[in-house]
């Protein structure tokens, strides 16, 4: 098997379907046969999954659809006059909100009477349980119940998501966010290497065609302490070197006073010329100068907040603020940032997302690092981005990796750039065999009709200056059609070549980055991308842009942005109907039992009369989540893994509560029938939690508790 390089495209076991060609067939004039192109069928949209599929995990929809060959002979010359085309007047343009939408479960009717209907519920067992004064006895078990009714009645999912974009600088991160915001140059690019993000930069959403922006300074205090402890971790350093025995502690003392000095050069520029000053005077004297100098330095707050600009007005204020000075002797503005917020209509962020562009974890500054690090643990979804030639290699993508699993993070994904970039010839080198033979083929059928547009270019310009008669302007006319169909066709060859070479390559690095990272990442979170296809298409006609937009990946990696917010608020809802609600009716059903002699019987009657209505309701949405559950669970466990169990204790709300109205049992009597109960609930649990711990493991936490506490403490209180 032949080495694997990284840094160029692999051969793959993924099958891929290649069309076949035929010769072409001769025609008259011994004029170079013509191939002609069945145009690309559309492509196949995902089909619409029901509410139960969609809950259960929202997916991209599949692309697929590839235009065929078919080689024909051109028409002849004295067939049927072909149509002019007609004039189109105004150009359809492709509009990003037309784009196809992730599958959303969370705002279905379905899902959404399920919410209310529990948020209901809550607010009607909070009435329940404030209709008395009994709830207002400090620390008592009424009170706590009723203030986890309340809560639970207020619960709110949250309205918006965080997706940080971070990377090294000149790997196309910027030209992303332009992409996906579908703004050209917001987010400016360097063409020179040099890092074009020092500060945190959030894109948030606002309903006006001009753009805002608003900068979030430190303080004088803040910066004074950041200084004052930045000048402490320098001094210290620098002053007991020679002290330091241990090479680990000596490794990340030097890694500190690093910070501190890149920190202090970027903020005092053109005024700290002497670094030793920084440890040859006293502490306090020291900070008072590099505080001095911060005030001095730091924005006027006059300047915080920018409104009304332009795209190329937002693009220059954002260069200013967010990145080094072009002079090296200016100092810089970002240390005084905490971060910066632009307000735009962007499609993309008009359901609550937020963007984030973050510096590099391999930046020279480890200033800046230390910035991106501390902000990540911060997001609710991370992208690593990375050139697509170096993906498997990138270290920039491992060190993200590393930072997620030391913060226990497990939302993060791979965007490669620059998918277009690939050459025909090196991939016929690359990959051998069937796939080298189906590019050969399209450069031949490319070549054919670049032959063809030449001999028509060639006899149309022998026709015209010409004194032509009747039959050499048909001819002329037929010449110019042919031309047209020709550069068509020739379009068409272009794009299946270009479509087969991406496509192919997309596959092979996708899948050694879920290899490389297994476990970590999975091909749902991977992309490939072009933001020079993107943008050299995206003000073309519809019709002749479509195929080139959804080839760039931008549109895929739009629509997976779309679905963050959806599928945090779901997933956030589902476990308030399904685990939280489920944890305070068992503390209540629990209560109701120990506080048998002291609650009237008719607050008693009361509050199991509610109970009857939660357990009628509830029955109806847990059934609705059942649906929506975790097949895998389900399948494994056999019976429904913990919605079983939820409706077993439902089933015996009812049963529970009127044991306590029935004045002919006994208290003994009823004791023993509860524990029944419980025994059964608990043998569940325990046979449950013999055969999959994890899906003990993620039973309401109160249930666990109260099973493991309260079983023993019950048999002794009825003995």
């Amino acid at each position: 098997m032949p080495s694997i390089d990284a840094d160029t495209p692999l051969p793959s076991s993924e099958g891929i379907t290649e069309t076949s060609s035929s010769p072409a067939s001769p025609v008259n004039r011994q004029r170079t046969p013509s191939v002609s192109i069945t145009p690309p069928s559309g492509r196949t949209r995902g089909e619409s999954h029901g509410l139960t599929s969609a809950i259960g995990n929202i997916r991209l929809s599949d692309t697929n659809g590839r235009a065929t060959l078919s080689p024909e002979p051109r028409r002849s010359r004295n067939g049927t006059p072909r149509r002019r085309r007609s004039s189109t007047g105004a150009v359809e343009q492709h509009e990003v909100a037309d784009e196809e939408l992730p599958d959303d479960a969370f705002h279905s009717p379905e899902f959404q009477g399920a919410f209310r209907d529990a948020k209901q519920l809550m607010s009607n067992i909070q009435s329940v349980l404030g209709s008395s004064n009994i709830h207002e006895a400090h620390e008592s078990t009424m009170r706590k119940l009723h203030e986890d009714a309340g809560r639970l009645a207020a619960f709110e999912y949250p309205a918006t998501r965080t997706v940080g974009f971070v990377g090294d600088s000149g790997v196309g991160k910027s030209s992303l966010l332009n992409s996906l915001l579908d703004t050209k140059g917001l987010a400016r690019t360097s063409n020179n290497g040099e890092a074009c993000t020092c500060v945190v930069t959030e894109y948030h959403y606002h309903n006006r065609d001009t753009l805002d922006i608003r900068v979030n300074l430190f303080s004088i205090e803040e910066l004074q302490d950041q200084l004052g402890r930045l000048l402490q971790v320098y001094r210290t350093f620098e002053l007991h070197r020679d002290e330091i025995t241990d090479a680990a502690e000596r490794q990340d003392m030097e890694a500190n006073a690093k910070v501190a000095k890149d920190t202090f050069q970027a903020m005092f520029r053109g005024r700290l010329t002497d670094e030793a000053c920084l440890i040859r005077e006293s502490y306090g004297d020291v900070l008072d100068r590099l505080t001095r100098w911060a005030a001095d330095a730091r924005p006027s707050p006059l300047r915080t907040y920018h409104t009304g600009l332009s795209p190329q007005a937002c693009s220059n204020t954002l260069m200013e603020l967010s990145s080094e000075p072009a002079s090296r002797d200016s100092p810089a503005t970002w240390p005084y940032i905490r971060s910066i917020k632009v307000f735009l209509n962007a499609h993309i962020l008009s359901r609550g997302l937020i963007l984030v562009d973050l510096p590099g974890l391999r930046d020279l500054n480890s200033a800046r690092r230390i910035i991106t690090e501390r902000y990540l643990l911060e997001c609710d979804e991370i992208f690593a981005i990375c050139n697509i030639g170096r993906a498997a290699t990138d270290e920039g993508v491992h060190q993200v990796f590393d930072l997620a699993d030391r913060a226990h993070l497990s939302n993060v994904g791979i965007v490669c750039t620059r998918s277009d970039d690939i050459d025909p010839e090196e991939s016929i080198r690359d990959w051998p065999g069937r796939r080298a033979r189906h590019i050969e083929q399209l450069l031949e059928y490319i070549e054919t009709t670049n032959k063809e547009i030449e001999e028509l270019e060639a006899d149309i310009e022998d026709y015209e200056g010409a004194d032509l008669s009747e039959h050499e302007r048909r001819e002329l006319a037929e010449c110019r059609e042919d031309l047209r169909q020709a550069s068509i066709r020739k379009q068409n060859y272009d794009f299946e070549l270009k479509e087969y070479l991406i496509t192919t390559r997309n596959r092979i690095i996708i899948d050694s980055l879920t290899n490389t990272y297994a476990g970590r990442v999975t091909d749902a979170r991977v992309f490939c991308v072009s933001n020079t296809i993107y943008w050299q298409n995206r003000n073309a006609r519809k019709s002749e842009a479509e195929r080139y937009l959804h080839l760039s990946g931008i549109l895929q990696v739009r629509k997976h942005c779309i679905s963050i917010v959806a599928n945090s608020q779901r997933r956030i809802a589902t476990q308030y109907m399904k685990d939280q609600i489920p944890a305070l009716l068992a503390d209540i059903e629990l209560w109701v039992q120990s506080g048998a002699r002291t609650a009237s019987e008719e607050r008693r009657e009361a509050l199991c009369q509610t109970l009857d209505s939660v357990e009628r309701r509830l029955r109806k949405i847990v059934t609705f989540l059942h649906g929506a559950g975790q097949p895998k669970m389900q399948a494994k466990t056999g019976q429904g893994g913990i919605t079983v169990l939820i409706l077993h204790f439902v089933e015996n709300l009812g049963t529970i509560a009127h044991l306590q109205l029935d004045h002919e049992i006994g208290t003994r009597r009823l004791w023993m029938r509860w524990l029944a109960i419980l025994e059964g609930f608990g043998r569940k649990c325990v046979d449950l939690y013999r055969s999959d711990s994890r899906v003990y493991l993620r039973m309401p936490t109160n249930s666990r508790t109260w099973l493991l506490r309260n079983l023993k403490s019950m048999i002794l209180s009825i003995l």
